[in-house]
C-alpha cells in the first residue's frame, strides 16, 4: 500500500514557569529546586538531553545536586507523563517534554521534532482498520533515520 502525505512543522506550546509549578501541583509532585530548574532546562521544544548533559548544565547552579538525583526526577517526570525518554538505536536515552504524538528525525545524535496531527490521524485509523476496536493507539512516536543529501 503506498502512502503520501505531508509533514507540517509547527511546535506545541510548551508551558511557563508558573504553569509547570500547576503541573507538578496537579500530579502531586513537589516542585523542588532541581525539578523545577530540569524543567526549564527541558522547556525550549527541540530540547533532547542526556541526563548527563542536564546534570553537567544544572550542577553550577545547584552545587549539591548529583546525577543520581537527575535520573530520579528524570523517573519521576517521566512516569508522571511530564517527561518523555528518547530511546535511540547505539544512543544513550534522552529526555523532552511530553508533547504528545510527534516524529523524531534523527541524523546522527541530532534530533528533530515534527508534529502533524493528519497524519497521525491516518496512522490510527490504519491501525483500526487493520486491528479494529481491539487495539488502542496510546501514543505514536516515529524515529525517522536519514542524512542530509551532498
Amino acid at each position: 500500500m503506498m502512502c503520501s502525505f505531508a509533514v507540517h512543522f509547527y511546535i506545541r506550546i510548551i508551558p511557563d514557569l508558573d504553569s509547570i509549578k500547576e503541573i507538578l501541583q496537579e500530579k502531586k509532585m513537589k516542585a523542588s529546586s532541581a525539578r523545577l530548574l530540569l524543567l526549564e532546562k527541558l522547556q525550549p521544544a527541540q530540547a533532547h538531553y542526556t541526563a548527563e548533559e542536564l546534570f553537567q548544565s544544572l550542577k553550577p547552579v545547584l552545587p549539591g545536586l548529583s546525577l543520581a538525583t537527575i535520573y530520579k526526577n528524570l523517573e519521576d517526570l517521566q512516569q508522571a507523563g511530564i517527561v518523555r525518554m528518547v530511546t535511540l538505536p547505539n544512543q544513550v536515552r534522552q529526555f523532552e517534554w511530553e508533547r504528545g504524538d510527534h516524529l523524531h528525525l534523527v541524523e546522527g545524535s541530532k534530533i528533530t521534532d515534527l508534529e502533524d496531527d493528519a497524519l497521525f490521524s491516518k496512522i490510527k485509523k490504519l491501525i483500526s482498520q487493520t486491528l479494529g476496536s481491539e487495539f488502542e493507539v496510546e501514543n505514536i512516536d516515529v524515529q525517522v533515520f536519514g542524512k542530509k543529501k551532498k
